[in-house]
């Protein structure tokens, strides 16, 4: 694996919280579209040897619901069609 991110989720209650630490947390483009199709576009295009780690994901996952599920729906599957792309969640 080559990067390691760290993302510590223990404040993020809304999608705009979420999509504002993702910004802040990995090297996204300058045109990233802060929501999760565009976060999607990200991981298949940039994602090759990135290694993403959630942690504190319990609150976010609650105060999220659906959206959250979709985040994790969306990293299962790039990770599934990327060989060298692992994103973890840890509540």
């Amino acid at each position: 694996m080559g990067k390691v991110f760290y993302i510590d989720m223990s404040e993020v209650t809304t999608k705009e919280e979420l999509q504002e630490l993702l910004v802040k947390e990995l090297p996204l483009p300058d045109y990233y579209g802060r929501n999760l199709d565009a976060f999607n576009d990200v991981l298949t295009e940039f994602g090759n040897g990135w290694n993403i780690i959630f942690y504190n994901t319990k609150r976010a996952g609650f105060k999220l619901g659906k959206y959250y599920d979709a985040l994790r729906r969306l990293c299962r599957e790039a990770s599934e069609d990327m060989k060298d792309l692992k994103i973890r969640f840890f509540e």
